[in-house]
């Protein structure tokens, strides 16, 4: 692994980002960097195999400001509202001290990074267009044109290869909900075909971002959000319908007061139900359920050799357990979330009621429900950029196959 690269000083003594050190990776900015997400993602790349620390673009109110003061500030805020029973501070890399949140004009005039993550609220995303519109190709969580170029690698892996071959640019990974939950359903998709889908979410608060709930909402509570600003239940919709084929779906959403681990009830209707006659069959379809282990080892530094981890143990899978988040002395890795990579499923039963599986599964909504997912289709697109004669194998076979592009088109997300 690639150790963490000191900052540098540039013109006039500014401190700038470790990303123009000699050891061959790639610079990826950050669009957002000062967020909840974006600052997750800066101490990731400070010891990413392939790519560093490009320049951190903030908002207007940010630019110029010490990286660490505005992280600070905000990490203050997170523990001040909700208690540090609750709420973990997450803390400032050494090797980012003195480092300066760039405006975009300074990424668009550096000529040396022509690859961001965007982690900026849809009212803005209009950056995403002036940032392709300059050549550069734009890695996206952000809900702003949802619609376009959806894609979960391991669900719909034709989409990255297929729209590199049409010059697109921007790329967009769906909410960290619809990410966990339609590796899950393409999974039994492929093994029993699917019907009816049902889901009801109860996620962290860390899907917020910054943003702070009054407490009593959250608190030793759950809170439905139908109806609230946030439209989560909408966006989770269109896009497990965009990127799952189902004869029908439901989605609920809630917040409860966990810091990160988004867990998700699932009930499905399949077609071949006679094919089903123990839990085992479901775990098997999960198991099995690797799409792009076909690459190389090592050719997508964030991709895990699996991306469910099942869980048979009574109980499981829980948020605080089992999304990856590493503790003390239990490396992620090793229990096989993959550093929260990987999404973690069990709790299955048969034959409830009218529905012919339910399960539970734990997403994290940081890692591979958001960075993550960013960061694993930059991945895949500098790989592919390195083979052009593999991309356009892949390109033209998926036009050959005839095969529908899940995710070019996601309805109203």
């Amino acid at each position: 692994m690639v150790g963490t690269v000191s900052p540098q000083v540039g013109e006039g003594g500014a401190v700038v980002p470790p990303r123009f050190a000699a050891d061959g990776r790639t610079p990826l900015a950050i669009i957002g960097g000062t967020g909840y997400v974006g600052r997750l993602l800066a101490r990731r790349l400070l010891a990413h195999p392939t790519f560093c620390l490009g320049p951190i673009v903030g908002s207007q109110r940010s630019e110029g400001l010490l990286y660490e003061d505005v992280w600070q500030q905000k990490e203050d805020a997170l523990v001040a509202n909700y208690g540090d029973q609750l709420w973990t501070r997450q803390p400032f890399p050494e090797a980012l001290r003195g480092v300066r949140v760039s405006s975009l004009d300074e990424l668009l005039a550096d000529e040396g990074c022509r690859l961001a993550v965007s982690c900026v609220a849809p009212d803005v995303g209009y950056v995403e267009d002036i940032l392709t519109s300059n050549g550069f190709a734009v890695f996206s969580i952000s809900p702003y044109k949802r619609s376009h170029n959806l894609m979960v690698l391991e669900v719909n892996p034709t989409q990255m290869p297929r729209s590199m071959a049409q010059g697109a640019a921007l790329f967009k990974s769906p909410n960290c909900v619809s990410v966990g939950t339609t590796l899950a359903l393409h999974a039994l998709h492929a093994a029993f075909g699917l019907r009816d889908v049902s889901v009801c979410t109860l996620q962290s608060l860390s899907g917020r971002g910054d943003a702070l709930y009054p407490p009593e909402l959250v608190q030793g509570n759950v809170y439905p959000i139908w109806g609230t600003k946030e439209n989560t239940e909408t966006y989770i919709a269109n896009e497990i319908a965009a990127l799952v084929p189902t004869e029908s779906l439901s989605v609920r959403a809630h917040r409860v007061g966990v810091h990160v681990g988004h867990f998700v009830d699932v009930r499905v209707r399949v077609r071949d139900a006679a094919a089903l006659s123990s839990v085992e069959e479901v775990y098997a379809a999960f198991e099995k359920f690797a799409p792009l282990s076909h690459l190389p080892e090592g050719a997508l530094p964030s991709l895990p050799p699996r991306p469910l981890h099942t869980m048979r143990d009574v109980g499981t899978p829980r948020p605080a357990s089992h999304c990856g988040t590493p503790k003390p002395g239990r490396p992620p890795a090793a229990r096989g979330e993959w550093g929260g990579m990987a999404v973690s499923v069990g709790n299955v039963k048969l034959a409830d009621g009218a529905w012919d599986i339910c399960f539970s599964l734990v997403v994290n909504n940081m890692v591979r429900g958001a960075y993550g997912a960013a960061l694993l289709m930059a991945e895949y697109h500098q790989y592919l950029s390195a083979r052009p004669d593999e991309l356009l194998r892949l390109a033209r076979g998926a036009e050959a196959s005839g095969a529908e592009a899940p995710g070019a088109e996601a309805p109203g997300a």
